[in-house]
């Protein structure tokens, strides 16, 4: 770390990336609960690292450092999630018409709820909030790509899962046979 920190290598930065990474995604997967999150609070970890470098002290433990830094991330991110359940949970209250779904509506919320946490946080912001992926990135405290990648897994499982309780093939299947593509979450 010193000489990342003094020189700004990459190659050494890239060594302490090495040594650090599987403990610290096992750290963040305890704490956060959600695979997806826990890369993401680790990617942010090291990204605070690179740009707060200068404040690491020589003589005390690398590891301790960057632990606090990937902890905070972490309750950030807690924060972050527990803020949002009470908003949807405020917006729900407050929309008759949420509290009293149609058996389609039920099924998609079904469909939604199985998700997991961070591909559900993206997809509800964006779709129900109508934010933009710079917005939704910045409210779960992720980049604007991860927002991207996590709405794209997120509508590919509820897809499947969708084709899956229609009995229908899925999209790969569909398009093997030579058949259209059509449905409600293409």
């Amino acid at each position: 770390m010193l000489r990342f920190q003094r020189t700004g290598d990459a190659e050494a930065f890239a060594g302490v990336v090495a040594r650090c990474l599987p403990s610290a995604i096992a750290i963040a997967r305890r704490i956060l609960n959600d695979t997806a999150l826990a890369e993401d609070a680790v990617q942010e970890a090291f990204l605070r690292v690179v740009r707060r470098r200068e404040a690491y002290i020589p003589s005390q433990p690398f590891s301790s450092w960057f632990y606090t830094i990937l902890r905070n991330v972490c309750v950030d991110t807690l924060r972050r999630r527990a803020r949002q359940t009470r908003l949807v949970r405020e917006a729900s209250a407050r929309h008759p018409a949420m509290e009293r779904p149609t058996d389609s509506a039920t099924d998609a919320l079904d469909l939604l709820a199985a998700l997991p946490k961070g591909e559900r946080d993206v997809l509800v912001l964006r779709i129900a909030q109508e934010l933009s992926f710079r917005e939704v990135g910045s409210a779960l405290g992720i980049s604007e790509e991860a927002a991207k990648k996590r709405a794209q897994r997120g509508l590919k499982r509820l897809r499947t899962r969708y084709h899956a309780r229609q009995g229908r093939p899925g999209r790969r299947d569909q398009e093997a046979a030579g058949l259209p593509v059509v449905g409600a979450l293409e």
